[in-house]
């Protein structure tokens, strides 16, 4: 029995199934990163704060800090506050 091979028109079809479907999935695999990143960027934010109220908890010293665009102040007791925002 003789093997039949592609045609060019079966190859190109499937070239072209293949380019839409990767022009869908490259976006929204960009978007999911940046997505991942910026939660990453706020969950160390998060710790910094965490840390530093600890640390103002332990010492019973007052801390001042700027995560981001924010800038926050501890009270002997570990609570933060958040004294100013400003942009750049």
């Amino acid at each position: 029995m003789k093997r039949r091979a592609f045609t060019l028109v079966e190859l190109l079809v499937v070239l072209a199934i293949m380019t839409v479907v990767m022009g869908v999935v490259v976006p929204i695999g960009s978007r999911m990163l940046s997505h991942f990143e910026q939660s990453l960027k706020k969950n160390k934010e998060l710790q910094k704060l965490s840390k530093m109220r600890a640390d103002s908890f332990i010492t019973l010293q007052e801390h001042n800090v700027t995560v981001g665009t924010h800038k926050y102040r501890t009270t002997k007791r570990g609570v933060v506050i958040e004294t100013s925002k400003y942009h750049d």
